[in-house]
């Protein structure tokens, strides 16, 4: 209806002139007396309780009052196209392939972003305002006191926008910008692009398709090849982790706990590429436990090699084996072998598709019920009863298998 927009407060919530009779007072104690004042005039019909969503802040707990305010907004419409390409021709690809639906919505229906946000930190607006309110745009605070000086024909004070950029600005710049962007730095050059990036599905628009964006208008080149999408951690009956439900699991804690090892482990191996997993503390003592059976092994493995296969050190030890011939090996040696030959081949092609939880729940399969329970108790024979060349070959297989293992384990349980 092309009516004005009225602001009838000041930043400390204060009311203004605006406000007639109640310019100057709180606004709690406006509110009172424009509802005293109303009732004196005959103007209420009645009171009752009613009961609404109070907005407060997060972090002081103050309650937060819409205030209509300047802002810069950028205009996204010509900046969407390119990014919408880089999808539509699997230059970008999303695993699971569905959400590329998520980013497709929302870029084909986006709207211009309000990137100015009235916070203590973050990245300054690089705009300067002139004696007038002209405003300089730069790169820094020498450039614009350049243009100003262009523009006014002699030096003026300036003074820079006390606003910074939303979060999600500075953070689509962080492909690049963490390499020394805009210089062409050898960082730049080796790291820009990545190859993939891995996040949560409900960021999809806030983090990943700005990061396209400003990839793509920065520097010419999209910021990854492949986008990989993990769902959600939640508890272990599938609520949403709340403070409010008492069932956040603090990593610290589990840390400290568990281990470093058990915690990535369950995370990694306790769901599929894109939806929410249930997250339950028996799942990652169930791991602890997968951690500590593979030290036990290590420990057999090692007490029972022989001087030339072992090199300590102050920050731990190599082993060194030489598998013998065929010929040399026992039953069970062949059959461990085998299994771990199918296993990296299963693994490899697991994690060649994405499918990392499933590669990880192999590689648990095979060193807990393969190597740990069938192969080490097997071996016990050959090393107690056999001959000193059966000994050796069984501790020579005992060491390659156990060093093969750990390097397929490795991106899962790195410590």
């Amino acid at each position: 209806h092309e009516l004005p927009i009225i602001n009838i407060m000041h930043k400390d919530a204060t009311l203004n002139d605006e406000a007639g009779p109640y310019a100057g007072l709180d606004r709690f104690e406006a509110r009172k007396k424009l509802w005293a004042d109303m009732e004196a005039a005959g103007f209420t019909i009645k009171t009752e309780p009613h009961t609404l969503r109070v907005p407060r802040s997060e972090r002081g707990g103050e309650i937060v009052e819409p205030l209509v305010s300047t802002q810069w907004f950028m205009k996204m419409e010509p900046l969407v196209e390119p990014a919408l390409e880089a999808v539509r021709s699997g230059e970008i690809q999303f695993v699971p392939p569905r959400f590329d639906r998520i980013y497709f919505h929302w870029l084909e229906n986006i709207r211009d972003w309000c990137i100015s946000r009235q916070l203590w930190w973050g990245h300054r607006i690089p705009i300067w305002y002139g004696p007038d309110g002209h405003t300089f745009a730069a790169m820094n605070e020498g450039e614009a006191h350049m243009q100003a000086e262009a523009h006014y024909g002699k030096p003026v004070a300036l003074e820079q926008d006390p606003d910074v950029l939303d979060t999600w600005y500075s953070s689509g710049l962080w492909p690049f910008s963490t390499l020394g962007w805009p210089e062409q730095t050898e960082d730049l050059a080796n790291y820009y692009p990545t190859t993939v990036l891995e996040t949560g599905y409900d960021i999809i628009f806030f983090w990943v398709a700005r990061m396209i964006i400003m990839g793509l208008k920065c520097t010419g080149k999209v910021p990854f090849k492949y986008v990989y999408m993990h769902g959600l951690v939640r508890d272990e009956t599938g609520r949403k982790m709340t403070k409010s439900l008492g069932n956040v699991l603090d990593p610290l804690d589990i840390v400290h706990e568990f281990g470093a090892d058990a915690l990535r482990f369950s995370l990694l191996t306790g769901g599929t590429p894109g939806n929410d997993m249930k997250l339950s503390m028996t799942r990652i003592e169930s791991n602890r436990n997968f951690s500590n059976k593979i030290w036990n092994a290590a420990r057999f493995v090692i007490m029972n090699l022989s001087d030339h296969q072992l090199t300590t050190s102050d920050s731990g030890c190599d082993i060194h084996y030489a598998l013998p011939e065929a010929a040399g090996l026992g039953m069970a040696d062949r059959w461990i072998l085998s299994r771990l030959t199918a296993l990296e081949n299963e693994v490899t092609r697991l994690i060649d598709n994405w499918q990392l939880g499933e590669a990880g729940r192999q590689l648990y399969e095979f060193l807990w019920n393969e190597y740990c329970d069938w192969y080490i108790e097997a071996s016990k024979v050959r090393l107690n009863e056999g001959t000193a060349a059966e000994a050796e070959a069984t501790r020579q297989v005992l060491a390659y298998v156990l060093e093969r293992s750990l390097r397929l384990l490795h991106p899962f349980m790195p410590f």
